[in-house]
């Protein structure tokens, strides 16, 4: 497991007093049947993260309700142009959350470590705050609000 998703992963376990296994043993379907609302919620952020971390956009922006989120289509480009240009490391820690009807409103603490993927130049560090909304959508959570998407845009 990177680093950085140990990181991210410690952050998750303080913010929502997990218990030390709850992410790391099983995927997040195994773990969707009787998991608490603060395990899914780790679940999708640690997703979205090791997504990034893994160049995966498609898998990162499969947490996203295209539907449901306003400015979808800037965050899909954003976060394809981002991997296309960088290699990433990503960290993530909830630092409010507040629950609204089903689902959480989310403020993260999120850093980017960004090493240009041509291998050539210097990483840079990005870090915010990034507000997000969490909500169950059928059998799963998804999230439907991740703001500001030009943090995940390449410059």
């Amino acid at each position: 497991m990177p680093l950085t998703l140990i990181f991210a992963f410690c952050l998750l376990q303080f913010a929502f007093c997990l218990a030390p296994s709850a992410l790391c043993l099983f995927p997040p379907q195994a773990r969707a049947r009787g998991a608490s609302d603060a395990d899914r919620i780790s679940a999708v952020l640690l997703d979205l993260s090791s997504a990034l971390e893994e160049s995966s956009a498609a898998r990162f922006l499969d947490q996203v309700d295209r539907r449901r989120c306003p400015d979808y289509a800037a965050l899909e480009e954003s976060v394809v142009a981002l991997l296309a240009q960088f290699e990433v490391g990503s960290s993530v820690g909830v630092s409010e959350q507040t629950k609204n009807g089903d689902g959480y409103d989310l403020k993260l603490d999120w850093m980017l470590e960004l090493k240009p993927a041509s291998g050539g130049g210097a990483s840079r560090r990005r870090r915010d705050t990034v507000n997000c909304r969490i909500e169950p959508s059928g059998k799963r959570w998804t999230v439907t609000r991740l703001e500001p998407a030009k943090f995940f845009s390449p410059l």
